[in-house]
């Protein structure tokens, strides 16, 4: 009877954890929220974009991104816009590129994606990150 039962649970346990895995992949947000009390719902780093999920609703925090790149003296050279999807690119004050990118996730939460530069610049992103976190946290 023990055997039989160490033989369902471990395929259970095969069944289960691989589609566990396959169901959670892409989406650390689950895994890592964080500070949800100042704003903030959750953050990730992953392919060159630092990406931060704010409780704020899609015009606001767009218009928080625009206000926090202009506060960094980051030139603004292109912006667009619309329903779905927002993106503004332009340059630091040393030419480094950067594009951030808000996309609406419900009517209350927003992800904005912050990239400086071609490979990505992990700390300046969080310091725009945290420009639009004390844009927000000021407009509310």
């Amino acid at each position: 009877m023990i055997i039989h039962r160490s033989r369902l649970l471990r395929r259970i346990a095969s069944v289960l954890f691989p589609a566990l895995a396959w169901a959670l992949q892409g989406c650390p947000m689950i895994l890592v929220g964080v500070g949800a009390t100042s704003g903030v719902a959750g953050t990730t780093y992953a392919k060159a974009e630092f990406e931060q999920v704010h409780t704020a609703p899609y015009n606001t925090a767009w218009d928080a991104a625009l206000h926090a790149l202009r506060t960094m003296h980051i030139t603004i050279s292109e912006t667009q816009k619309d329903r779905i999807s927002a993106r503004a690119s332009g340059a630091d004050l040393d030419g480094t590129s950067v594009t951030v990118t808000v996309l609406p996730i419900t009517r209350d939460t927003t992800s904005v994606r912050v990239r400086v530069g071609t490979f990505g610049d992990r700390s300046a992103s969080e310091r725009i990150q945290g420009e639009i976190a004390v844009v927000l946290k000021g407009a509310s």
